[in-house]
């Protein structure tokens, strides 16, 4: 998980959170989809969809998960904080 600029969805509220899932890829695959969720303070679900890692980000993913956060952030607009 990862906390997030702010984010206003008019009528849902306030996204401040978002958590990205890793789906399930082979071991000889070169990419892979995610799964996010966009949350409130208190975990109320705003948004969700998915991603899939390019061919390239998948091979730069390395050892550090918080890499997959930070190319889904990147990727739907988002800014991480700390």
């Amino acid at each position: 998980m990862a906390n997030i600029q702010p984010v206003v969805f008019p009528i849902l509220g306030t996204a401040t959170k978002l958590i990205v899932t890793v789906l399930n890829f082979k071991t000889n695959d070169l990419n892979c989809n995610t799964y996010y969720q966009l949350l409130t303070v208190d975990n109320k679900q705003l948004i969700d969809g998915n991603y899939r890692l390019t061919d390239a980000e998948f091979t730069a993913w390395g050892s550090d998960n918080s890499y997959v956060d930070t190319i889904v952030a990147n990727r739907i607009g988002l800014k991480i904080i700390p």
